[in-house]
């Protein structure tokens, strides 16, 4: 019998249909968005066209259009299912100030790659993949009452993808990386006004 079988028998409880509701709509959600296009239908062009640079830069670097498509579609899946739990006000107090923490990490991750950018010879991929790290520690801890561990797994491999050294180290060194760079810089340009 499935969790969600058990959680319909005995007596019903104040709110059961809500939180059915929101894990159907979860569970629709992960079904639905299988592609990038279907996932444009949930993300904005700003987000759609640095997931676009992403998915490029992990097929790249892994050589594998199978591994860079599943990165990209956890990565979609984890970002839809978060903002449906925002949208929902699921988060209670102490979630919420973790989302802070991990919203300010995130950020200062996401400035660090800016200014690594921007500023030569400034990169450091330990630096980088430490503050990663941590803000995937974050995000986990923000979202384990409310997603499954199948979810949770997704978090850590697009983390664990992205965070890698030898990954970011291409990225930020090696010339055939260039284009992909400037592309990701712009992007993330944009999105960090939105953290």
């Amino acid at each position: 019998m499935s969790s969600d079988e058990e959680d319909l028998e005995g007596p019903p409880q104040k709110g059961m249909s809500k939180s059915l509701g929101l894990r159907i709509q979860k569970k629709l959600m992960g079904m639905s968005v299988k592609s990038k296009e279907a996932a444009k239908h949930f993300i904005d062009d700003t987000s759609g066209d640095l997931l676009d640079v992403l998915h490029e830069i992990a097929l790249k670097y892994s050589g594998q259009p199978k591994v860079s498509k599943k990165v990209l579609k956890d990565l979609i899946k984890i970002a839809v299912k978060l903002g449906l739990l925002y949208r929902h006000n699921q988060f209670n107090s102490a979630e919420l100030e973790i989302a802070t923490k991990f919203r300010s990490k995130f950020k200062m991750a996401a400035l660090t790659m800016i200014s690594y950018h921007d500023v030569a010879f400034s990169f450091d991929s330990v630096f980088l993949a430490e503050v990663m790290q941590e803000s995937q520690k974050l995000l986990k801890q923000q979202i384990t009452r409310h997603l499954t561990a199948k979810s949770l797994g997704r978090v850590d491999n697009v983390f664990s993808f992205f965070s890698n050294e030898d990954l970011l180290s291409k990225l930020y060194t090696d010339a055939s990386y260039k284009e992909l760079l400037e592309k990701f810089n712009a992007g993330l340009s944009t999105m960090v006004e939105k953290l």
